[in-house]
């Protein structure tokens, strides 16, 4: 009978293996986008005008350039930003790993007495794994999805440093206000004691506007703290100690109203747009490769193993290969189970992404409603201010002139005017604001968008 040599049986058991071990990879499951079926438009009708795409920042809409300067500081400083960049270099060093487990190596050089023979040798590893291969894809996932998170830290952060800047200049205006009604109130109060003098007005009426000057002095220390408050929180944002030395927001530059123009898509671009999601498809792409490296783990695993020696000052060289293939028999139930938590793990994958595309068109939907109240808002605001200074002036001079006015008419339109100027200033935050969360909403962050043009007039 005749018996095969030792070279073809290694050859026929390398092919045997080879094929095992193929065969495991075909249970690696097939990748595909996850999909959702959405709108070709969003419900409500944009608040704005649509223009050219300017290569630009959002933020820049905003023509400030000391909020140019602090989202600048922010994206080298920021401390939430440093740790997603620390979690991507963590995820490029798995990644790395994972690619060059399938093969382990050792150099070695020794002597041997007593004719002090030196010998240097080489022993090496390869293990054919499909496990491996599907753990390389996705650590490869995991790396994409750590990149996609740093990009979206760099979103919240210049979006919650954008918010915080629109309230510090809401709170230095309402400062401001606040003083010039203390003025306006003041001499109002200096009026009435010189008509009070005279008999033209009664202790009533200057008691009246004494105490519209209390309370108008007892709303300054708030404002005042609040826009301390909000100097420390943008400090914190730039990775600095609170406190307002270290922060030049320089003089006050009014509040921020965006201006410029560009189309904010179709809820479809969001997935591309926003790096959360992106996120959240890449976690998924990975929990799909572990389920199949789960899977791989219920087949046969092929490993080769080899050596080379050979004296350093010449001689014969000795070297050897051998083939293995590891059989997981006996661990197939705990295997099972492991497979089993992977396919969750994949379904609570694709559940997260689906609830990021819900989260962020809801978050685009709301600010597209706010955005527009609060342009109509602020543009009424503006004309009741306006009547209101008109009216007392008018109130002013009729007063001083003929008498057709009483003092309480004054103290009334002081109040108007005080009310109106505080709504103004918050329905022009509230426009900065729903501008902002906007813009952080379709995640055009980076040169990836352009800003808006927030139309003057109110929306018909």
């Amino acid at each position: 009978m005749h018996r095969p040599g030792p070279g073809r049986s290694r050859a026929s058991l390398l092919v045997l293996s080879a094929g095992i071990a193929l065969g495991g990879c075909s249970a690696l499951p097939d990748y595909a986008p996850p999909q959702m079926q959405l709108t070709d438009r969003y419900s409500v009708l944009q608040p704005i005008s649509v223009g050219s795409r300017a290569q630009s920042a959002w933020w820049t809409a905003f023509h400030d350039p000391v909020l140019d300067r602090l989202v600048e500081r922010a994206l080298a400083q920021n401390l939430t930003i440093a740790q997603a960049r620390a979690r991507v270099r963590e995820a490029e060093a798995l990644a790395r790993r994972a690619g060059l487990e399938d093969i382990n190596g050792n150099l070695e050089a020794s002597a041997s007495a007593p004719d002090s023979t030196e010998t240097a040798g080489l022993d090496a590893e390869f293990v054919l794994s499909p496990r491996r291969i599907a753990a390389a894809i996705a650590a490869r996932a995991r790396l994409d999805a750590a990149r996609a998170d740093e990009t979206d830290a760099r979103r919240l952060v210049i979006g919650e440093l954008a918010l915080a800047y629109a309230d510090l200049r809401f709170s230095q205006a309402l400062l401001a206000y606040r003083h010039q009604d203390l003025s306006s109130r003041q001499r109002t109060l200096s009026d009435i004691n010189t008509r009070f003098e005279a008999g033209a007005a009664t202790r009533l009426d200057r008691v009246r506007a004494e105490a519209l000057v209390a309370q108008t002095r007892a709303q300054i220390p708030q404002t005042e703290a609040q826009v301390a408050i909000l100097h420390t929180r943008i400090a914190t944002l730039l990775g600095e100690p609170a406190g307002r030395a270290g922060v030049d927001l320089g003089g006050g530059t009014g509040q921020p109203i965006p201006r410029g123009a560009a189309d904010i898509g179709v809820p479809a671009d969001l997935l591309r747009a926003r790096p959360d999601i992106r996120a959240a498809e890449r976690s998924y792409a990975a929990a799909v490769s572990e389920l199949g490296a789960a899977r791989a783990d219920r087949y046969p695993r092929l490993s080769l193993s080899g050596f080379v020696r050979a004296p350093i000052g010449g001689g014969s060289v000795a070297e050897g290969l051998v083939a293995g293939i590891a059989l997981p028999v006996f661990s197939q139930p705990r295997l099972a189970a492991a497979e089993a938590a992977a396919e969750a793990r994949v379904e609570q994958a694709l559940l997260d992404w689906k609830n990021a595309v819900l989260t962020a068109v809801d978050e685009v939907e709301s600010a597209l409603i706010a955005l527009a109240a609060s342009m109509r808002t602020a543009s009424a605001a503006a004309e009741v201010v306006r009547l209101n200074q008109e009216a007392l002036d008018l109130s002013r001079q009729l007063l001083s002139e003929s008498g057709g006015v009483t003092v309480l008419d004054i103290l009334d339109r002081e109040r108007a005017v005080a009310d109106a100027r505080a709504t103004l200033a918050q329905a022009q935050r509230d426009v900065a604001r729903d501008y902002i969360r906007l813009y952080t909403a379709l995640g055009l962050e980076d040169g990836l968008g352009a800003p808006l043009e927030v139309a003057a007039a109110p929306v018909k």
